[in-house]
């Protein structure tokens, strides 16, 4: 029965509206949409503890270590960086959501922001968890002091570690001057808010009695909360040791100079977190590395080993724990130390592990617990998932703009196709222009009605009797005799004519005249003229076939 108010106080968003008075039915969908959203942004203070203890309480505080490192640096820069950070003491931390104040030891603390307040810094990232802060600040893009602080906490229920890491950048009167701080604290667990502490037994037994009276008087106001308060779990018996469940290694990245050692720590612990008794095998995963590691994990960095990165291997039953191990020369190791976020030991905080199946080996995965990696990978897989997206989207489109291009294609074909047709006809409607204005052009044939004689030449007249000369269509329809000749000049005349009008003398046919005739002496090759026009002719011609005027010899 004690546990029910908190039970009622995580009920879902339907159970606060059916509870609730009465809701007039217009704003009840938008109140549901709200107590809906607030309780998945405000998680129920039960459901987010999830049975981790709140953080809240006084704790104690070491002394920070602050080291700086200097890297270029002149007498322009000015004295190089010093100074350490505030004492140790107790401290009070509150915890509101996942956020934690520390107030104490040499000032306040918030989880939302940077340790380092200096001029010109603004945080530009923030993150958390119920157990795990960070934050990034930097300085503007116009600053000429250039700094990058990034800020991280992890916690466990009773410890809490702080580690600060920062660089600095800028030039003054053309020198360079960098430097770099590493900020380190830890704080352990001194008493939990709402935990109460046993009174002692003497105090107890030597109490005088009026106060005893008093205290029965009064009710106590702590009965209740140490009814309700659940006794802690025993701790497991570790008499008999199951399978190996989980496999530890710590650290999970360590920071070596060339000849040194180092041995890495193994837990194998079962379901329980009893130790079982199982070593691993180990192994360096990088190839070509000078840097060794024998049975019992202790890797061995040669002097003369090159500056990098390289894999260690621990190995149980098929399961393989992978560690990183940076080898630095001594120039670049305080350097790195501060870049990398690692302790004054180069070691990190976290451990690489594997959780192994219940029962069998073999059948878990390789996790570590740094939550930034965790959040890498969720990264990684959105962004897998959005490239996914846009390759099906690109292939999408790919084969619609392949199947507008065929389309396209067939359409510009098409138009070739006609186009060719097209000009084909046009070219044959050329040639039959051509032929006709050939034909159109081509002289007409000529014939002499009393001769009978063609002729293709453009005379008008017969160069044999002078007659004008007809077309050859209009002569074939001419019947009867041909025409007649003028036995004293020669001239020869329409079939119609009978009598020559200029002397005379009757016509006799054009056969006769040839036959009877006087032949015309043999003419010479200088061949004969018209006096009218100037056409000259053969010798054998009487007449001009223009304009039909008797011919005389060239002299």
């Amino acid at each position: 029965m004690a546990l029910r108010p908190a039970m009622r106080r995580c009920q879902p968003a339907d159970y606060l509206l059916t509870s609730a008075p009465a809701v007039h039915s217009t704003y009840a969908p938008r109140i549901l949409a709200a107590v809906a959203l607030l309780t998945a942004l405000v998680p129920c203070r039960s459901l987010q503890a999830q049975g981790r203890p709140t953080l809240s309480g006084t704790w104690s505080a070491s002394s920070m270590n602050v080291q700086y490192v200097t890297g270029e640096w002149s007498e322009k820069c000015g004295p190089k960086p010093s100074g350490g950070g505030p004492g140790g003491g107790t401290v009070t931390i509150v915890q509101s959501g996942n956020e934690l104040t520390i107030s104490g030891a040499g000032g306040s603390y918030s989880t939302m922001n940077c340790f380092e307040q200096g001029s010109g810094l603004r945080r530009v990232s923030h993150s958390a968890s119920p157990r795990g802060w960070s934050n990034r600040c930097t300085s503007a893009a116009n600053d000429p002091r250039q700094a990058v602080v990034i800020t991280t906490m992890s916690a466990t229920d009773t410890s809490i570690s702080f580690n600060e890491t920062g660089s600095y950048q800028f030039v003054i009167e053309g020198a360079n001057c960098t430097a770099s701080v590493r900020r380190t604290r830890s704080f352990s667990l001194i008493q939990r808010e709402g935990e109460s502490t046993a009174p002692p037994a003497s105090a107890t037994a030597t109490a005088t009695p009026s106060a005893t009276q008093t205290a029965t008087a009064s009710p106590p106001p702590t009965q209740t909360t140490t009814k309700e308060k659940e006794p802690p779990p025993p701790p497991p018996s570790c008499n008999e040791v199951g399978d190996p469940a989980r496999i530890e290694v710590r650290p999970a990245r360590k920071l070596m100079r060339p000849g040194e050692d180092f041995s890495f720590q193994t837990r194998v612990v079962d379901a329980k977190g009893c130790r079982v008794d199982a070593h691993p095998t180990w192994a360096v995963a990088t190839q070509g590395s000078k840097v060794t590691v024998d049975s019992s994990g202790m890797v061995h960095v040669p002097a003369d080993a090159a500056d990098g990165n390289l894999e260690v291997v621990a190995s149980l039953s098929g399961q393989h724990v992978r560690v990183t191990v940076e080898v630095a020369s001594a120039d670049r190791y305080d350097a790195l130390l501060a870049a990398r976020g690692l302790n004054s030991r180069g070691e990190a905080d976290e451990a690489a592990i594997v959780m192994i199946a219940t029962g069998s080996l073999g059948g878990g995965r390789a996790v570590s617990e740094d939550g930034a990696r965790k959040r890498k990978y969720v990264f990684l897989s959105v962004v897998g998932g959005l490239a996914s997206v846009l390759a099906i989207a690109g292939i999408v489109l790919l084969r619609r703009g392949q199947k507008k291009k065929a389309a396209l294609e067939a359409q510009h074909a098409l138009e070739e196709a006609e186009d060719a047709a097209r000009e084909q006809e046009e070219e044959e409607a050329r040639r039959k222009r051509r032929s006709a204005r050939a034909a159109a052009a081509a002289p007409t044939l000529m014939v002499c009605p009393v001769c009978r004689k063609e002729f293709t030449a453009a005379g008008l007249f017969c160069p044999v009797d002078g007659t004008r000369l007809v077309p050859a269509e209009t002569s074939a329809g001419i019947a009867g005799p041909a025409g007649g000749i003028c036995p004293r000049c020669g001239r020869g005349f329409d079939p119609s004519i009978k009598v020559c009008p200029e002397h005379g003398e009757s016509l006799v046919p054009a056969p006769v005249y040839k036959a009877t005739a006087a032949k015309p002496p043999v003419a010479e090759p200088k061949g004969k003229i018209c006096p009218t026009c100037g056409a000259r002719y053969g010798g054998d011609a009487v007449f001009c076939g223009k304009d039909g005027t008797t011919l005389v010899l060239v002299n």
